[in-house]
């Protein structure tokens, strides 16, 4: 059942991103100051850019470029959905540490790699976006583009010690509350290893797999899971690692452990009555 027409909601947190529906014409011709990234969810979002009408479908991604006029309009009878977020280009330029921005002209695309950039950015609208993981989806979004429009992607080699540093630092927060790294930022972390923010996201995946954001909610679902296993209620599991709720709890759970944190136990609990 496709959703009720013309509704605009604003998402959780500080990035400015929106959930919204039309039918028919939705936006008259205008242009941002930001790059827009969006996912169409539902219909055929139309809109006329450079010059030519472009079409998003269901699953598509939709990438605007700073100061490109465009509107926006249903692609066919039914209404079209779609989620959205607004990157400050200078946070791009952060990145990018000098280079042109790039520009990708069709104003649609379906690379997987931009795909999976977006649908973590625009997953659940109703929960803020940790300042980490907004951090590095943007670096993402930032180099995937580079890659994208064949530009170039400069890499050096990782800095061991000042990474081990920022693990350590993780690690040993951790131990303590986990709760101590629900707010840190790429900022911190930049304090600790003394460089740049961007390469310790990059050396960090080079040296351990994965993002410090990643790293840290893994550490923070293996402590679920502990709890869990020593039979602690899911809310009280929640609360204590430092997910919103239940709900946001088990879709991290089951992401990276392929089960439900009930599941989970309800497995443990058979183990243990079969060993006894």
């Amino acid at each position: 059942m496709r959703p009720a027409a013309n509704w605009v909601r604003r998402a959780a947190g500080a990035a400015e991103r929106i959930e919204a529906c039309f039918s028919g014409l939705a936006y008259a011709p205008h242009s941002h100051e930001t790059y827009t990234l969006a996912l169409t969810t539902d219909g055929v979002q139309s809109f006329r850019y450079r010059g030519e009408l472009r079409s998003s479908l269901p699953g598509h991604v939709v990438v605007l470029h700073p100061d490109e006029t465009h509107d926006g309009q249903a692609g066919s009878d039914s209404p079209f959905a779609y989620r959205a977020i607004s990157i400050d280009p200078a946070a791009v330029q952060d990145v990018l540490g000098g280079a042109c921005l790039p520009f990708l002209p069709d104003g649609v695309n379906n690379a997987s790699s931009l795909v999976q950039i977006a649908c973590r950015l625009l997953a659940d609208m109703r929960q803020p976006l940790a300042p980490l993981e907004h951090q590095e989806l943007v670096a993402s979004f930032a180099t995937t583009l580079q890659t994208l429009t064949g530009r170039s992607v400069k890499h050096t080699a990782a800095n061991y010690t000042a990474i081990k540093r920022v693990r350590d630092y993780i690690d040993d927060m951790m131990a303590v509350s986990g709760e101590l790294l629900l707010h840190v930022d790429l900022d911190a972390l930049a304090a600790i290893a003394q460089y740049s923010k961007w390469q310790v996201t990059r050396d960090f995946r080079t040296l351990y797999g994965t993002t410090p954001y990643r790293y840290i909610t893994l550490k923070r679902l293996q402590k679920a899971r502990m709890l869990i296993e020593h039979g602690r209620s899911l809310a009280l599991v929640a609360a204590s690692t430092g997910f919103a709720d239940q709900s946001h709890l088990s879709r991290q759970f089951k992401s990276s452990f392929g089960t439900t944190p009930g599941a989970w136990a309800t497995l443990r609990r058979r183990q243990t009555t079969a060993s006894r």
